[in-house]
């Protein structure tokens, strides 16, 4: 390996003690988990294409989903200690970093001299308060890609040479060191296909909104234009979008087909930012004949009456949107840069052409009140999506809305006073810019999901709607989690 040699990493999903499912798989952290989505898992594509671009070099690069497969930190040891790995690589947010610090230093405990390096949000916008975190040796900041397959090179050299990789920092003598960022890749058809052989074989990952199992994930576009005020996709991948080829997407469709996946779940924030491209994946789709059937997200702004009849007949079944709030003043204090009619008018569309529909909406923005809850709750029932998900507003780590209340309450610190425990279902720092307590919110995100999914008429419309037992196995799972939330308060 030209004056290298070869280094035994592993990319590792841990588990949680506070939920089953973490939906851990986009590329700057965790967001999700437990019964308010519906106990949905999602498999590791992101960590995977990680451990991919490692491998093109020569190392042995593996990946471990002990989440899925319900592995102790005991089993996790056992494994870092029997194959012996000289770095073990994690994806990590602001909500579990303490957690998973936790099992990184039960690795070195079962590895001596092994290295630990975690990337994600939390590690890009708060560098040094995670690397004041025991079990955490070097972080990544921003895109982790190229920075991972720099350093492992370099670390393979067995010299202080990883010390120089860009986008890293790391501790030396008591000091925290911070490199300056790598540059976004410009092309991101260099990143390999996953390999998806290496996932667990035995795992089926469970989605209740798939209609056609077993289904994958897959990542197409980085970056966003907007400046929504609680979002940190921007700062993280950058403020313009960057996008995989079409004919790059087709040829990863293709390779999943073949392994006889049934369904794409495209992870991408904005698989629709271009037009174009959109047209030229569902050409390519139906020129290949491609068997698959799809879900992908998009604003309410970039669909129309050209392109919504394209994506039908393409397998496009279910498109989700980012509706947040159907009060226009909400919209406005958090830059979202849509307004009400937009929102009608693509879930209109997406009725006329029979696409469903998952509307991501939000309480506790600023200026939230009870009266604009209850007006957003009867606009999502208006403008009827298939599914919902309702989460309380948060100001995370590289968020505007995060800078506003630090400014004013430095108390909130690094911001992982908020862990997968009260994760969008209790409020945190949002008493000082809405009109509502903690317990009000909390109260009030329940009743949102009994409001809207035990109405008689939307349970019906389910039942009418499932054509398979798997479906109906999958919906009465789901909806089982759905309940124990709203009515049981179980997380």
């Amino acid at each position: 390996m030209n004056e290298k040699t070869c280094m035994k990493t592993l990319t590792l999903i841990p588990p949680s003690k506070y939920s089953k499912n973490v939906a851990r798989d986009l590329v700057y952290g965790c967001w999700c988990k437990g019964k308010r989505i519906a106990g949905i898992e999602f498999p590791p594509i992101s960590q995977l294409q990680v451990t991919c671009f490692i491998r093109e070099d020569g190392h042995e690069a593996d990946l471990l989903d002990a989440a899925a497969m319900r592995m102790s930190v005991a089993d996790i040891q056992e494994e870092v200690r029997k194959k012996e790995y000289d770095l073990v690589m994690m994806l990590t947010s602001t909500m579990t970093i303490r957690e998973d610090a936790e099992v990184l230093r039960a690795c070195k405990e079962a590895r001596p001299g092994l290295k630990t390096v975690v990337w994600g949000s939390q590690p890009t916008f708060m560098p040094q308060a995670s690397l004041a975190i025991p079990g955490i040796d070097i972080i990544v900041r921003r895109e982790a890609e190229p920075v991972l397959k720099e350093l492992v090179n370099r670390l393979a050299r067995g010299d202080d040479s990883w010390k120089e990789t860009l986008g890293i920092g790391y501790r030396e003598n008591g000091s925290i060191r911070l490199n300056e960022y790598m540059p976004f890749l410009e092309d991101l058809d260099i990143l390999p296909i996953p390999d998806r052989r290496l996932l667990p074989s035995d795992i089926d990952y469970f989605n209740p909104v798939v209609k056609r199992m077993p289904f994958t994930t897959m990542f197409t576009t980085r970056g966003c234009t907007a400046r929504c005020t609680y979002c940190a996709s921007p700062p993280f991948y950058g403020k313009k979008v960057r996008f995989r080829s079409a004919q790059k997407v087709i040829e990863e469709m293709t390779e999943c087909a073949a392994l006889g996946y049934r369904e794409i779940f495209f992870r991408d924030e904005l698989f629709t930012a271009s037009k174009k491209r959109v047209q030229e994946i569902c050409e390519g789709i139906r020129e290949r004949g491609l068997d698959l059937t799809w879900i992908c997200s998009s604003r309410v702004t970039n669909v129309d009456e050209e392109i919504l009849p394209l994506m039908k007949k393409a397998g496009c079944h279910m498109i989700r949107f980012g509706v947040e709030s159907g009060v226009q003043e909400i919209l406005d204090n958090i830059n979202k840069k849509i307004t009400i009619e937009d929102t009608r008018k693509a879930f209109r569309l997406c009725h006329q052409y029979d696409i469903d529909t998952h509307a991501h909406c939000m309480i506790g923005s600023p200026g939230e009140t009870q009266d604009t809850i209850d007006r957003s709750l009867a606009f999502v029932k208006e403008i009827d999506p298939t599914i919902i998900t309702f989460g309380i507003t948060t100001p995370y780590p590289g968020t505007a809305l995060f800078e506003q209340v630090q400014a004013e309450h430095p108390e909130i610190g690094d911001g992982t006073g908020l862990d997968l425990t009260r994760l969008h279902t209790d409020a945190f720092f949002n008493q000082f810019f809405t009109e509502l307590s903690n317990e009000e919110l909390s109260r009030n995100i329940r009743r949102i999901y009994r409001e809207f999914y035990f109405r008689p008429r939307y349970l019906l419309k389910w039942l009418k709607r499932i054509r398979s037992t798997d479906e109906l196995k999958r919906v009465i799972l789901a909806g089982m989690n759905v309940f124990d939330f709203a009515f049981r308060k179980a997380g």
